[in-house]
């Protein structure tokens, strides 16, 4: 194991005055590199206070990650407690709950450490064989390894590798169960006489109806699933359920791939799953799926279908025909399930442009693209109306001189602990706009709060996170090159205050 330095660099916290509206307190950390990766917040010290981990590179392409307190930031501003310069042996880091407490873990090839806050080096967790061989040359990633996988409150460690995942199950003593390997779950491809694995999506849902959580993959047009068995431990070789959903198989979807390019747009039809969930709350994975029709290069639509999980004796079932169908003119992206309104059920979250010749020539000329987002409530029964419950605009904006393009910043979350969602959108290179959630088919209020604010040319860099654990969302933004070499060092956070929240 390479030594780690434990650097003093001078590092710049500076406290700042609410953002305007007074709903949110700012606080800016200037971390003396660039911030290239999504800020992760734990509490490694199990004093109940919280850390902020940030990581990226210098000038020099040197690997950074610094850890700060919470508490320090919020009452005087202070360099971080440790920073980290993680060698290439270190290939990617995550923070999860083990036992009673946070760990921040790494992986580096043939095992996981976990990093000693008290002792201020790597202990040796748990060895392992993962798809990660050999040292990296990049940079060092957060990499969500160690999660809950099975819904019973504990994180587990999750780890790919050429044959399929490597999974040991948290117990309740901390400790971690059996490996379990999961056949088939890995995609290995040969392209140009180049070999490459690829982890297949996971899902989770009890598929055999026994009251504790199964795993599986899909590929193409049938599901593999690997039942849990007892002793933390999962079914090594799956069992097979076809769908028979009009899917494409794996390897017509593949070569159709292949022939991209050169195949005639005109009249295509393509169908694939997007996503395997449980929407309805019945613990039974549904499934997802995109149809998309081109007729021509500039003018395609699609259609989002949901197909149901459902109990047929002990076999878990699909209706071909589907329980929702979510069709618009233009083409329907960014799908994101999240209950917005409590009631326990998936809602959904649709962005959407139209996409034909002159609208695209038309966007050329203004240098912005109109983005409409739909928001679909799920009714009782299990399915989403024709139409969406909630609509809003916003823009996407590109330069054809420089080709930077400004995305909007959106995010729903719960902001004001109320256990609605709300929503945050972008209406201005520095103003957000938070509409409150309701608790009706409306889903979100007419009125909203405008927050002043210094935002990311692109708004995916803003996310919302639990930052003080008070149950209520934060955000949490970093920046790139293209806001400026020193912006590229910053990570702002937007604490939510409950003194203007009136909690």
């Amino acid at each position: 194991m390479n030594t780690v330095r434990i650097l003093s660099l001078s590092f710049l916290i500076l406290a700042c005055g609410a953002a305007s509206g007074q709903d949110f307190d700012e606080f800016v950390i200037d971390a003396g590199f660039r911030v290239e990766q999504r800020v992760l917040v734990a509490d490694l010290y199990g004093d109940s206070s919280r850390e902020i981990l940030i990581a990226g590179r210098d000038d020099a392409h040197e690997q950074h990650l610094a850890i700060y307190s919470l508490a320090s930031i919020r009452e005087t501003g202070a360099e971080p407690l440790i920073t980290l310069n993680p060698g290439p042996n270190l290939i990617a880091y995550d923070v999860g709950r083990l036992g009673d407490d946070d760990a921040l873990l790494f992986i580096e090839p043939g095992r996981v450490l976990r990093y000693s806050i008290e002792d201020g080096d790597f202990v040796e967790f748990i060895k392992i064989r993962s798809i990660y061989g050999q040292q990296r040359s990049g940079d060092i990633l957060p990499i969500d390894f160690f999660r809950d996988i099975d819904g019973d409150g504990l994180d587990d460690l999750i780890v790919p590798d050429t044959a399929g995942y490597r999974i040991r199950l948290q117990k309740p003593d901390g400790s971690l169960g059996e490996e379990s390997l999961l056949e088939e779950s890995s995609r290995m491809t040969v392209t140009g006489g180049v070999v490459s694995f690829e982890s297949r999506p996971l899902f989770s849902g009890d598929t055999n109806f026994d009251g504790v959580t199964d795993l599986g993959v899909w590929r193409g047009n049938t599901l593999r699933v690997y039942p849990q068995l007892p002793g933390h431990r999962f079914q090594g070789k799956p069992d097979i359920v076809q769908l028979g959903l009009d899917l494409l198989s794996e390897a017509e979807f593949r070569a159709l791939e292949a022939a991209a390019g050169s195949v005639d747009q005109r009249g295509l039809s393509q169908k694939i799953i997007i996503s395997i969930e449980d929407h309805n709350g019945d613990n039974l994975p549904d499934i997802l799926i995109e149809s998309t029709m081109s007729m021509g290069v500039f003018d395609k639509r699609n259609t989002l279908s949901l197909h149901l999980g459902r109990r047929q004796g002990e076999a878990l079932i699909y209706d071909e025909a589907e329980d929702a169908l979510l069709a618009s003119e233009g083409l329907q992206y960014g799908m994101v399930a999240t209950d917005i309104d409590g009631d326990g059920l998936q809602d959904l979250v649709v962005r959407k442009v139209r996409l034909s010749f002159s609208r695209v020539i038309r966007a050329l000329v203004s240098g912005n693209v109109s983005l409409r987002l739909s928001f679909f409530r799920m009714t009782p029964d299990g399915g989403y109306g024709e139409e969406p419950n909630y609509v809003t605009r916003t823009k996407v904006h590109f330069s054809m001189a420089s080709g930077q393009i400004d995305i909007p910043a959106v995010a729903v979350a719960d902001f004001d602990g109320d256990g609605l969602k709300d929503l945050m959108i972008q209406t201005r290179s520095d103003r957000l706009s938070l509409s409150r959630g309701v608790a009706d088919e409306n889903l979100f209020s007419d009125e909203s709060t405008d927050i002043e604010v210094v935002l990311p040319r692109n708004g995916d860099l803003v996310a919302s996170e639990d930052v003080d654990g008070d149950g209520r969302s934060d955000l949490v933004m970093r920046y790139t090159a293209a806001d400026g070499e020193q912006a590229a060092h910053i990570v702002r956070l937007l604490i939510a205050s409950p003194v203007s929240f009136g909690k």
